[in-house]
């Protein structure tokens, strides 16, 4: 599944998302892309929304009527589908689209995979989103590493401060810049110099770049890291 922003300023992110599904032994299918419609939700835009979000759904439910289960990388771009579609579109007219890690958990725990015997603990820092509405989400991601050999430690952090288009507005940028330094500050000041801290959602990734000038990896590219190296070392190269 694409969303806007992933595909449009880190493509680079779903590239390594389809490269650690096929490493991991699956044969991953990237959708074609529309717009899901969550910045017009967010403004109030509320008919475009609808028009847009039923155009989008058909075509997911089209796909999904195949048996294989969608995958969305951002957490804010993927949960619109069980909220906001489901509020305007109906329950039955929405398609269930996967967190990634939800669906990785399942997947990797019904193979048995063990990939990596990695001693470095990792830390996640995640969207706020995904942290409140989608109660198993930070389970699922420690169940992901560790069916791959890595610990991972979920970091106690609010939000970024971003909160979508909210910090990309100038009237906002102080206050967004005052709740991040409530708790991502700090925390990304601790723990980014080890090169484990990761974070899940797009906005807080480009929030932590625009105040404190670091590149926080996706967890899929640490995943992606630890896999690769451990097949480095299977084939002696």
């Amino acid at each position: 599944m694409q969303d806007a922003f992933t595909s449009h300023f880190e493509t680079g992110l779903v590239l390594d998302t389809l490269r650690l599904l096929d490493r991991l032994g699956f044969h991953p299918l990237l959708a074609p892309f529309l717009p899901g419609g969550k910045p017009l939700h967010v403004h109030g835009f509320l008919g475009r929304f609808h028009r847009t979000a039923e155009k989008n759904a058909t075509m997911l439910k089209r796909l999904e009527s195949t048996g294989i289960p969608l995958i969305g990388i951002d957490p804010a771009m993927t949960l619109i589908y069980r909220s906001e579609y489901k509020e305007t579109l109906g329950e039955a007219n929405s398609p269930h689209v996967y967190l990634l890690q939800e669906w990785l958990a399942q997947a990797l725990a019904s193979a048995g995979s063990h990939i990596s015997d990695d001693v470095e603990p990792c830390f996640l820092l995640p969207h706020c989103t995904e942290r409140t509405n989608a109660a198993a989400a930070m389970d699922n991601w420690e169940r992901v590493f560790t069916a791959c050999g890595a610990q991972l430690n979920v970091l106690p952090v609010g939000c970024c401060g971003m909160s979508g288009t909210y910090g990309h507005e100038a009237q906002n940028r102080s206050t967004s810049e005052t709740i991040y330094q409530m708790s991502w500050g700090p925390t990304v000041a601790r723990h980014y110099a080890g090169g484990r801290l990761m974070a899940t959602g797009y906005s807080c990734r480009c929030q932590a770049s625009a105040i404190d000038a670091v590149a926080l990896p996706h967890p899929v590219q640490v995943l992606l890291a630890l896999v690769g190296s451990r097949a480095a070392v299977k084939s002696g190269r």
